[in-house]
């Protein structure tokens, strides 16, 4: 038997780790996971606040996404893309109807969706710019971080073309048209709005910031883009799926879009999936003209599978509204240590996708959050509670309490 250092050696001589100096790489032997907890080689039990990357939103080994794998492993577990299959007729039917959208292109990853709704736009449009938020992330491939916000494009910055950003700052200011509203207007205006292919927004922001959108900035920019010509895509693979207590984020505004990229809850995380939701109009297009995407893996049944099971388990155990009532406990919660506590100084987030503000660097309360029981991702002076869906009013309370004794070792 191997013993969890040996593991963790015999894995690092060979495997990479992502966002890491490799020999820094901090790991963990997962020997078990059940709801909204793992177990921990040497540790024990402990909650999981990260959902495994914010993509296990059913929670861990449920048995109905297992078995509708199993099932299509013993029917046909690999074909080819232009392959007919029920698994893949379902999950399109299923998909379409939940989001209101009239087709989707599969891809394996987050990334690789929004790589392939910028290309369906500038097919489409026959323009090429994109524009995004300053503080957004939309996926890790050169593409994607080109477009993109996020301080992780810093080392190939030299070889990237300028991004096009609406500048939005927080907390938001009251006013009218807001900041991000005018920005946004703004920079149209300069680039030129048949200059411009899409504004690729997300639904709401993840780890860079969970920052509320002023009211008026989604119908706003739906707006500008309607003037324009101008496509609006809907980054929903962090938001999506019930983390914030809808199925998808968007409908805390009520805007509709043209593109929708999709991923990490689509199959809790239990097989490579994602995908480019498209509007019937931009459908239609691609009737006779050539779509230019393609996938090895594209709609891998065994995949395909896990995403049918992951929404009939969201959808028969109403876990988007559990997201929004134990988000509920958090918030009452996060707001009592607010008043009580001078280093807590606020909160954010929708549903199950939260972070708490500190005013120093959050790694003590992380360190002994972990000797507690619970893992907690963070960066900088904010923690990220993001648990999966299926954690129960109580657990969020005791929860809470192990968080509450955590901030003690700021002192």
């Amino acid at each position: 038997m191997t013993t969890p250092s040996t593991l963790t050696e015999r894995q690092r001589a060979h495997v990479m780790f992502t966002w890491s100096a490799q020999q820094r790489a901090r790991t963990l032997e997962i020997i078990d996971a059940e709801r909204a907890r793992f177990e921990v080689a040497g540790k024990g039990w402990v909650w999981d606040l990260e959902s495994q990357v914010y993509n296990v939103n059913v929670g861990h080994r449920h048995p109905h996404v297992q078995a509708r794998m199993i099932e299509q492993i013993n029917t046909l577990p690999a074909c080819a893309p232009n392959a007919v299959l029920p698994v893949r007729a379902a999950l399109g039917e299923q998909l379409a109807a939940r989001t209101g959208l009239a087709k989707v292109f599969l891809t394996t990853g987050g990334s690789e969706a929004v790589e392939n709704a910028i290309k369906i736009a500038r097919l489409a449009t026959g323009r090429s710019k994109i524009i995004a938020r300053e503080h957004s992330y939309h996926g890790a491939t050169l593409a994607v971080l080109e477009i993109a916000g996020d301080p992780r494009k810093q080392p190939f910055v030299a070889t990237m073309g300028p991004a096009l950003h609406i500048h939005d700052p927080y907390p938001v200011e009251p006013a009218s048209p807001s900041s991000w509203l005018a920005s946004a207007r703004a920079l149209v205006e300069r680039e030129g709005g048949e200059t411009i292919a899409a504004i690729l927004l997300e639904g709401f922001t993840g780890t860079n910031g969970m920052q509320h959108p002023p009211a008026d900035f989604w119908p706003g920019v739906r707006e500008l883009c309607d003037e324009h010509g101008i496509l609006l895509i809907d980054d929903e693979i962090f938001s999506g799926f019930g983390r914030t207590g809808r199925w998808f984020a968007r409908e805390h505004w009520g805007v509709e879009v043209d593109l929708m990229t999709i991923g990490k809850g689509l199959t809790s995380g239990y097989a490579p999936l994602a995908g480019v939701m498209l509007s019937d109009a931009l459908a239609q297009r691609f009737a006779d003209e050539v779509l230019w995407c393609g996938l090895t893996h594209y709609a891998h049944p065994v995949s395909c599978a896990a995403a049918l099971g992951s929404l009939e388990v969201l959808e028969r155990e109403q876990l988007p509204a559990n997201a929004e009532r134990v988000g509920q406990v958090f918030e009452g919660r996060f707001a009592e240590w607010i008043d009580a506590r001078p280093d807590v100084v606020g909160q954010r987030g929708l549903g199950l996708m939260r972070a708490l503000e500190l005013d120093r660097n959050a790694g003590p309360m992380v360190e002994r959050a972990w000797e507690l029981g619970v893992y907690l991702p963070w960066r900088g002076s904010m923690v990220f509670v993001c648990p999966p869906l299926c954690l129960r009013e109580d657990e969020a309370h005791g929860v809470c309490d192990l968080l509450a004794e955590s901030l003690l070792a700021l002192g």
